[in-house]
């Protein structure tokens, strides 16, 4: 029996951790050096920080928390969530520190960590597999075929767990994946075009895992209809739409339509490996409802909602978005990339030309990589799960941190806005916002932080944090 049809699922662990008060702010900086892993011709490039390892897999940590894994599985820190507030008499940070506190809230300025870990689905050997694994399955309108597949009409419907390589073309009909819950199924995209007038193109109904992996040299095209619902909420609606984990990775192509709702959707977690990746929707674009987690590849997205959204507000360890590298650019009609609980650039560029709010999330980590944000709101946001409590200036225990990269904000509003804490210890920042009337370059409930960052906001150098600090709170 190939190890894709029943293999134990193999998890990498992403630890959270932060403070929110006091010295640990000042601590938050990170300096990230490149570790390239190759899998099954596929490049992936993670940054790493402060990582021990002691086998041949790799190490990625951020935020100024070191990581030790010991088994073959990945390791990845990000930021998370402490519910931690400080009052406006809050001590600075370190001598060389410039502290300024904006926050109406008399909470004690104790500093609080709280750590959480959570699993991603994916795992190096997701990509490796031998050549005689293989199931060809090709699509044809009335007349698609393939070993270990059925067939009923133009809907064609894998079952059990595999590698199957997929070809053709379905001009009204649709792929399924109806795998049990335990297996795990490999669709390899080698020139596949489907669109399915009446629901989704690829639905992935049940399995354990799914990896998308799109051929080298090949073009994908999957769109769905634009006035359908789905059954028992099988899948979301959804070009390509998963109940289970899904992976995309490869170097071939993949052009998505969502004439209903998202591009890519699925009810777990997302992770994109590698790949050219091009996604227009009517509403969401990229959206792993648990975590979306970006390695590498080339992503376009154009979406009339959130571009890249992670939107798990009930559970703790869940709501995530991780980009550690690749090209992201985002033209979106509300967010730009959206998360609930948090959200960790590394690596990369992204580039929203788009937005109302460019980036938003609970705890918001930019480390490394470029960042160029254009919203008509604010730029980027960090705000509590629902939302300020107690007043509009209220500190609701969010926390905005940049530490590395190049990041530029072009905002119509605030340029970066937290309903709690602002920790600005590293990087280039230059932000363009509007000013007065409660807006302004950097607008907080709670505590500034500035060290050895370099900011420019409005044409000014910044050289204290009392030049950005505001009085005014944004609210969600």
């Amino acid at each position: 029996m190939s190890r894709f049809a029943s293999r134990p699922k193999r998890f990498a662990a992403f630890t959270s951790s932060l403070a929110l008060a006091g010295a640990v702010l000042v601590g938050c900086g990170v300096a990230a050096d490149d570790t390239s892993t190759t899998a099954a011709g596929s490049a992936v490039t993670v940054s790493s920080v402060a990582s021990t390892t002691s086998d041949s897999d790799t190490a990625v940590t951020a935020s100024s928390v070191a990581s030790t894994t010991s088994d073959s599985d990945t390791a990845v820190t990000a930021s998370s969530v402490a519910s931690t507030t400080s009052d406006s008499d809050t001590a600075g940070s370190g001598d060389s520190a410039s502290t300024t506190s904006a926050s109406t809230s008399t909470t004690s300025a104790t500093s609080i960590t709280s750590t959480t870990s959570t699993d991603t689905h994916y795992d190096d050997d997701d990509l490796t597999w031998e050549a005689s694994e293989e199931i060809a399955v090709t699509l044809a309108d009335g007349a698609s075929s393939g070993a270990g597949v059925t067939v009923d009409g133009d809907t064609v419907t894998i079952t059990s767990g595999g590698v199957y390589r997929i070809s053709g073309t379905l001009s009204d009909g649709q792929l399924v994946v109806a795998a049990p819950d335990d297996e795990t199924v490999v669709l390899i995209l080698d020139g596949v075009s489907i669109t399915n007038a009446d629901g989704t193109a690829v639905a992935i109904t049940s399995a354990d895992e799914v990896t998308v992996y799109l051929e080298d040299g090949t073009t994908n095209v999957l769109a769905d209809g634009s006035n359908y619902t789905v059954a028992d909420d099988a899948t979301p609606v959804a070009a390509l739409a998963s109940a289970s984990d899904l992976t995309i990775a490869g170097s071939g192509t993949l052009d998505v339509t969502g004439n209903a709702g998202d591009g890519i959707s699925t009810k777990d977690g997302l992770v994109i490996a590698s790949g050219t990746v091009t996604v227009t929707a009517a509403d969401d674009g990229i959206r792993g409802k648990d975590y979306v987690y970006v390695l590498d590849g080339t992503l376009s997205v154009t979406s009339g909602g959130d571009a890249v959204k992670s939107d798990n507000a009930e559970e703790e360890d869940r709501g995530w978005v991780r980009i550690d590298g690749g090209t992201l650019s985002i033209e979106a009609g509300d967010d730009g990339v959206h998360s609930e609980r948090a959200l960790d650039i590394t690596g990369g560029t992204v580039t929203v030309t788009q937005s109302v709010e460019g980036i938003e999330s609970q705890t918001i980590t930019i480390s490394g990589g470029t960042v160029e944000v254009t919203a008509s709101d604010d730029g980027i946001n960090a705000t509590a799960i629902n939302g300020v409590t107690g007043g509009t200036e209220s500190d609701d225990g969010s926390l905005l941190t940049i530490s590395g990269g190049t990041v530029t904000v072009n905002a119509g509003q605030d340029g970066i806005d937290s309903n709690g804490s602002v920790a600005l210890t590293g990087g280039t920042i230059t932000i363009t916002s509007a000013s007065g009337g409660g807006t302004g370059a950097v607008d907080a409930n709670g505590q500034v932080t500035l060290t050895d960052a370099t900011v420019t906001a409005n044409g000014t150098q910044v050289t204290s944090a009392d030049q950005l600090a505001m009085s005014h709170g944004g609210g969600r």
